[in-house]
């Protein structure tokens, strides 16, 4: 099962773009912290250059980290607060850290310590796959270029002797190796956990028998119909379904036949329901159905295809059931409470009827 989810959000489009939306938010806090302290850790470093560096180059290495690298992560960072930038913000954070490397390899080719500036090349491909916020994917790009722009210069440009080239190849596969196993179990975890939140909202809106949803998706859905048919002054219809004399099925073939019995009703009129409707469980053998966009008339006829299905069905069973169903319109000035209660009243009048009836109210 969690293969399956898993598998789901690489390939099924809905699923990804929900887990996409999902880190959205935490990655922009992620980028905007990471690249704040690294600006502030590249200052740190300018004034270390006038310390380390000799005068030829102290001067262009200090501008070039205070003015350029340190700025640049800071605009990255200022993009954080404007969403709608997202994927120019990702391309620039790419371009990171190929442009910090470019300029630590520009700066080394005239030192004779060259061989402790190797150690932000490593750091810069630690930084990238583990807490700079590009996915695994993105992180492997930008590492790639860094890591080809790195082997040619050290091979072509400024050849390493061979001892060096071999030692800080190795460190390079380590820093490489280590920094793409923790992008992928960071990657795996983050879907994860999204994967167990998921399951978990799915288990408080919906019903654990019918695999309907339950009133709490119901008073979300309602409020959302609600604001949108005082919107557009639009009606939707609130359906209550009542099974008739569901109680002496429990109390004559037991409660797994009744739950049986309640699986079987449900795949029924789903399956004779249209795709625009929403159907809950209410409670026990009572059931709700929203229907969107429709007029006394039509939701009638609705109603009583409904009716009919039901009473022409022979259940695997127990044979034949009816329901009785209490109808309401949506008004200007509903509210949830005076949507059902007008629908309970209409499904009492229903059922003190005989039953087997559908009432407007």
């Amino acid at each position: 099962m969690k293969r399956l989810l898993f598998s789901n959000i690489l390939i099924n489009k809905e699923i990804k773009k929900r887990y996409n939306k999902s880190i959205e938010a935490f990655t922009l806090i992620q980028i905007r912290i990471i690249t704040i302290l690294t600006g502030i850790l590249y200052i740190v470093y300018s004034q270390i250059d006038q310390y380390i560096l000799p005068s030829n180059l102290m001067n262009i290495a200090s501008s070039i980290h205070l003015y350029l690298i340190a700025p640049y992560g800071f605009l990255i960072s200022f993009l954080t607060f404007f969403p709608k930038y997202y994927k120019h913000m990702i391309s620039l954070l790419m371009l990171a850290p190929i442009f910090a490397t470019a300029v630590n390899l520009f700066l080394v080719k005239d030192l004779v310590l060259f061989p402790i500036f190797m150690v932000e090349i490593y750091m810069i491909i630690f930084w990238t796959f583990t807490i700079s916020g590009l996915n695994i994917k993105q992180s492997s790009v930008s590492i790639f270029f860094v890591s080809i722009f790195t082997f040619v210069y050290y091979s072509f440009i400024m050849p390493l002797p061979k001892e060096l080239f071999i030692m800080h190849s190795f460190w390079m596969l380590c820093s490489i190796s280590f920094g793409f196993v923790g992008a992928y179990l960071l990657d795996r975890l983050s879907k994860r956990n999204f994967i167990n939140y998921e399951k978990l909202e799915n288990l408080a809106i919906t019903d654990n028998l019918t695999g309907l949803f339950n009133r709490t998706k119901l008073d979300e859905i309602l409020n959302n119909e609600l604001a949108r048919s005082k919107r557009f002054s639009y009606n939707f219809s609130f359906m209550l379904i009542d099974i008739d004399y569901f109680k002496m099925v429990n109390d004559t073939y037991g409660h797994q036949v009744g739950d049986d019995f309640l699986v079987e009703f449900t795949e029924l009129i789903s399956n004779n329901s249209r795709s625009t409707d929403s159907f809950f469980r209410w409670g026990g053998e009572e059931f709700v159905m929203i229907c969107p966009e429709v007029d006394k008339e039509n939701i009638l006829i609705h109603a009583e295809k409904l009716r009919q299905k039901m009473e022409s069905h022979k259940f695997k069973t127990i044979g034949k059931k009816t329901i009785s169903i209490g109808i309401t319109l949506s008004k200007h000035d509903d509210t949830i409470d005076s949507l059902v209660h007008r629908a309970d009243e209409a499904l009492y009048m229903a059922k003190n009827s005989g039953r087997n009836k559908i009432v407007f109210a």
